[in-house]
């Protein structure tokens, strides 16, 4: 299928829906992803085949968004593995069928003149990927690996699990007020898992990119490798609040779980937000920057349009730590407009962890979070300024206490963390035996500190990056 092709579908539908009594708007969605797997499952003490078969599946179908009359009624349905006339009636129908009322409902997205042009940011090498040759990535992740543990003395007693994946998928977008666009996209997607039994230890890491010439697979097996040694002879610190660093991908998660569904106007609306009633205002330290860009070349992230058919863009969050932005949709956007003024909505999305973006209506999703300051210093010389404290390298199980807007939240240090001692990195700690039990509102705020040392972390739903460098914060409260 070719984004033309795809493109046709929708105009067809849209043609259909314009002949329909009753519709007063309507937005249709096509979308065809081709994703092809391989598993990795390597286990030294019992040989076996430690790459499956390749395995591919293309998840296409129509889903389209209507407004009933009378009673401006609005509801969503769709049809898989179909893209026919039937199907559009079927999606339809089922549609109509789900149809409900709803009061903060204001139109849909109207397309802007003139039409700016789109950027491209598919690569065609990944388009062209055979499974055979995704299949040899996945062999040089484990490979790698294995390296990585051979070196250390490890040859027995190793087990390497994951997967990696190639994605390429055509999204078109349409609706009742003139607005069509469509995008291809492109990403592959590593996550790998090394385990030392005699260690009790494991180590993990992940990437995604959009062009395949930046996928370095054997970096991936030996980053996990690296990580599961570094995690050897873990020590257990008591309870209490320590001076502490957090690496990257601890940054990514409190992120993901917790600042950016703050920042997203989804949960404004709903009231959990601790920043609904902030903008303007002092939020986070001055050193701290924050910014949503879904243009960024080559970025894991990057879009040309939403899920809503809309340009994609740069959405200001944070800047020296002055709330001045949100992660907003139409829906939302215009939801709340009267209270916020007009938000750019670039953030509504159609980010289906299974590839089926036409089943489901867009929602807000980070794309590329950039996070930068003032001030940045070399990762050692922000260690340096730490007697006795911890580097938290990745947090598990992060998830508020009760709920957002109270800013308390939990989360599981895990590996590989360390003790700081005299402004060195000293022993690790153990994974799971501390949790850090902190208000992430406060947190942002005390942040005295970060580095140059910056790494691209993907989200759990393979489709956002956050971009984050070492943040140092003077004190946060651990529980053991």
């Amino acid at each position: 299928m070719e984004l033309y092709e795809l493109r046709q579908h929708v105009e067809l539908a849209l043609d259909l829906l314009a002949a329909e009594p009753g519709i007063v708007e309507a937005e249709v969605c096509a979308s065809w992803c081709t994703w092809h797997q391989v598993a990795i499952a390597y286990d030294a003490d019992r040989p076996g085949e430690a790459l499956a078969a390749p395995c591919t599946t293309p998840t296409y179908g129509i889903g389209m968004l209507v407004v009933v009359a009378p009673g401006q009624r609005v509801g969503f349905g769709y049809d898989s593995d179909d893209l026919s006339p039937e199907a559009i009636r079927f999606a339809l129908e089922r549609a109509r069928e789900n149809a409900m009322p709803d009061p903060d409902f204001v139109g849909l997205a109207r397309p802007l003149a003139p039409v700016p042009p789109l950027p491209a940011f598919f690569d065609p090498e990944v388009v062209a990927l055979a499974p055979e040759e995704l299949a040899s990535l996945a062999a040089d992740a484990l490979h790698g690996a294995l390296s990585a543990c051979q070196e250390a003395g490890y040859t027995t007693g190793v087990a390497v699990s994951g997967t990696l994946e190639s994605r390429t998928t055509h999204l078109v977008v349409g609706n009742t007020h003139g607005l069509l666009q469509g995008e291809t996209t492109t990403a592959v997607l590593g996550s790998l898992s090394v385990a030392l039994r005699r260690d009790q230890v494991h180590g993990t890491d992940s990437r995604g990119t959009t062009h395949l010439q930046d996928f370095a697979a054997a970096e991936l097996g030996r980053e996990a490798a690296q990580r599961a040694l570094l995690t050897r002879g873990g020590v257990t610190l008591p309870a209490g609040s320590y001076p502490v660093i957090f690496g990257p991908r601890a940054v990514a998660d409190l992120l993901q779980d917790l600042v950016l569904p703050a920042l997203s106007l989804d949960t404004v609306a709903a009231g959990t937000s601790p920043w609904g009633t902030c903008l303007g205002q002092q939020v986070a330290a001055p050193l701290l920057f924050l910014v949503d860009d879904g243009r960024q070349p080559r970025l894991l992230g990057s879009h040309a349009i939403t899920g809503e058919g809309l340009p994609t863009g740069r959405t200001a969050l944070l800047e020296a730590g002055r709330l001045v932005g949100f992660l907003a949709d139409v829906y939302h956007a215009q939801k709340l407009a009267p209270r916020l003024d007009t938000l750019p909505p670039r953030n509504g999305m159609r980010f289906a962890t299974d590839g089926a973006s036409f089943r489901m209506r867009p929602g807000i999703f980070p794309t590329n979070v950039l996070v930068s300051g003032e001030g940045a210093v070399a990762p050692e010389a922000l260690l340096a300024a730490v007697r006795d404290g911890i580097y938290v390298d990745s947090l598990w199980a992060t998830q508020p206490r009760g709920e957002l807007r109270s800013g308390r939240f939990t989360a599981t240090v895990i590996g590989p963390s360390f003790h700081i001692r005299q402004g060195k990195r000293q022993r690790p700690l153990r994974p799971g035996t501390l949790r850090l039990e902190d208000d992430f509102c406060d947190l942002l705020r005390r942040l005295d500190g970060l580095s140059t040392a910056t790494l691209a972390v993907p989200l759990a739903t393979g489709h956002s990056l956050v971009v984050a460098p070492e943040l140092r914060c003077p004190f946060a409260r651990f529980t053991a």
